[in-house]
């Protein structure tokens, strides 16, 4: 019933995945793989090549780094598309907002975000459990993270991952949710345990500029909801948040300006102080400061 698609750079957490995902899926399911270590194609033309090629008609395009501790999670998938026709898009983790400005779907405000996943560390596990009602109910969000996406096959025909805007491995989740939220419901289970066991993604020059990319492309789509909400004071903290994250990471100085002047950021002293941090917390090394005098 399930086509599990993925993407492997690293061929032992593919066989380690590939093991997880026989023991514990509970439906009948292919894994579908692109050995990208050569050719190193862009993850939408890889997705949508074995999209292509799936037989079932329920799609899960899986990232390689997991760990699903969820028995029967192929099961809790199925019952909750059938719960509601409308749905055709379910992940571990998303927003209920997405900001025309720079970001990623993480927006930092806690009624908007939601997730259920483990970020595993070399000391141990860190449960992460973002759920703005309190609850354990699935809830309709605009945009997911692409470690975990299940779709009906016929939402992925409809819609395609954008191999021609996106041609490497960041905002394809992104772009992709957010086209079929626009036409079905987007939503994230909390039924769905999932052991992330690297320390997520690398926010470095590749991502800021491929961030630049989409969201001047997408700058007449954006921003986009399906609630009301305060748009001018969550974009205030979206911008702050966002900053306040690519701050720890190695990024040039001129994608930093332009990150900063094609927003006019400068325009508003509310985000003067973020701006400092993010041009000079990383090149001064500032975080390593910060590490040891909070020891």
């Amino acid at each position: 019933m399930i086509s599990v698609l993925i993407c492997s750079i690293h061929p032992e957490l593919l066989s380690n995945v590939q093991k997880n995902i026989r023991e514990t899926i509970g439906v009948p399911f292919e894994i579908l793989f692109v050995d990208n270590r050569n050719d190193k194609k862009g993850i939408c033309e890889v997705y949508n090549g074995l999209a292509q090629k799936a037989k079932y008609p329920y799609l899960c395009f899986l990232h390689e780094d997991v760990l699903l501790r969820t028995q029967n999670w192929g099961v809790e998938i199925l019952n909750t598309f059938s719960k509601d026709e409308a749905i055709g898009l379910i992940g571990i983790a998303g927003s209920k907002y997405k900001s025309a400005y720079f970001s990623g779907w993480y927006s930092g405000v806690k009624m908007l975000d939601c997730g259920n996943y483990i970020h595993q560390y070399r000391a141990g596990s860190e449960h992460v459990f973002l759920s703005p009602s309190g609850t354990k109910i699935s809830e309709e969000v605009v945009c997911i993270d692409g470690v975990m996406m299940c779709c009906k096959k016929e939402v992925w025909e409809q819609t395609l991952f954008d191999e021609k805007l996106l041609k490497e491995f960041h905002f394809y989740d992104i772009d992709f949710s957010l086209c079929v939220s626009r036409h079905y419901k987007v939503m994230v289970t909390y039924d769905i345990d999932l052991v992330h066991i690297t320390t997520g993604g690398d926010y470095s020059n590749n991502w800021v500029e491929t961030a630049i990319l989409f969201h001047k492309e997408k700058k007449t789509e954006l921003p986009f909801s399906k609630i009301d909400l305060n748009q001018h004071e969550i974009d205030n903290r979206v911008i702050i948040k966002t900053m306040d994250h690519l701050k720890n990471y190695k990024i040039s100085f001129r994608n930093k300006k332009r990150w900063i002047v094609l927003q006019k950021l400068y325009l508003n002293p509310l985000f003067y102080y973020s701006i400092l941090k993010f041009m000079l917390y990383q090149p001064l090394g500032l975080r390593k400061i910060h590490f040891k005098s909070k020891k």
